[in-house]
């Protein structure tokens, strides 16, 4: 399987910032349906950072790179956001913790660890109308 860079990794949490960052409005709307409508002004600040410290955050593994955004996010965004995005960048960094260099199989095996941090965190699996419901169809089409 081809290797990735670690600008692909970048490349794919800069995304994931920015779409939380973009949609703020948006994601505070669908909040409000069923919840206080704060997910959306939590989430982007915590991107926020993220991008603001952008520089400063240690790049020299995918380990280490996303155990900060991992610690940014469990320290800025607040509710119940902060714990499990938090939870999800930390797993995701537990499982390439010794690579220098990743795969597509890596990328699957980050994806499927964030899941399971987000289901222990969360106490929740799929089908309970979390992001769980988008991000283990999305890893399993991911690995097909």
């Amino acid at each position: 399987m081809p290797s990735t860079t670690d600008s692909d990794l970048e490349f794919v949490v800069r995304t994931i910032a920015r779409t939380a960052v973009d949609n703020e409005r948006e994601f505070g709307e669908l909040d409000a349906v069923v919840g206080d409508g704060d997910f959306g002004y939590s989430l982007a600040r915590g991107f926020e950072i993220v991008l603001a410290d952008w520089d400063s955050l240690d790049h020299g593994s995918p380990s280490a790179f996303l155990k900060k955004v991992a610690l940014v996010i469990s320290r800025r965004v607040g509710g119940t956001s902060g714990p499990l995005w938090g939870t999800a960048f930390l797993r995701a960094a537990g499982a390439v913790d010794d690579r220098s260099e990743l795969h597509g199989e890596d990328a699957v095996a980050m994806l499927r660890a964030a899941a399971e941090g987000i289901k222990v965190r969360g106490k929740s699996d799929l089908g309970d109308k979390t992001l769980l419901d988008a991000l283990i169809p999305m890893t399993d089409a991911l690995e097909n």
